[in-house]
């Protein structure tokens, strides 16, 4: 067994000789497994476009779970570094009236807008109609960086668009959509 292979088996499986002892113990007590840091945090409220020259910060009000993380003015704020896996969902909607056009959603860390991470929708103009904008992508943070989601709209006017919550309903029962949420998942 290399120095490799028997750190990470007694690492991972306190002690188990081989994978089928680790597999085995990991199935009896999957405590053993040291938990990755994680969030789940979404917004339950609607959110308007400040205008074409604004950039619109994302503002998020609720803890679904999370560990090793947390949430602070807006921001998902990472207690230990690592590569995380982070999802943007964003369901925008356009209100009807004037013309629809993009909306360009990205993220920064620590306020300086990530390379390469901004992505553009087109929102037609139709009145109700909504889009549910996804952003992914894979980053390294330090510990106590900063996290923050933002959106830019060129609807006109900017009052026919807005990042918008849906509440639950019935007949048949649904469970409410939140206007945004992320998603941070650590890889390693």
């Amino acid at each position: 067994m290399t120095p490799q292979e028997y750190q990470l088996t007694t690492t991972l499986a306190q002690g188990s000789a081989t994978w089928r002892h680790y597999v085995k113990n990991l199935i009896a007590n999957p405590q053993i497994v040291n938990l990755s840091n994680f969030a789940s945090i979404l917004s339950t409220t609607t959110q308007a476009s400040a205008g074409t020259t604004s950039a619109n910060l994302v503002q998020f009000d609720t803890i679904d779970t999370v560990n090793g993380t947390s949430l602070n003015n807006n921001a998902v704020v990472f207690s230990n570094p690592g590569q995380y896996l982070i999802n943007f969902l964003g369901q925008f909607k356009f209100t009807g009236g004037g013309s629809g056009g993009n909306i360009t959603v990205w993220y920064t860390i620590n306020g300086v807008p990530s390379s390469n991470s901004a992505y553009t929708f087109y929102l037609p103009t139709s009145n109700n109609f909504q889009l549910l904008a996804n952003v992914e992508d894979i980053n390294s943070f330090n510990a106590g960086d900063r996290l923050n989601f933002y959106w830019w709209s060129d609807v006109s006017p900017n009052a026919n668009v807005a990042l918008t919550y849906v509440a639950a309903s019935s007949n048949p029962t649904r469970p409410a959509s939140p206007s945004a949420k992320i998603s941070v998942s650590q890889l390693n």
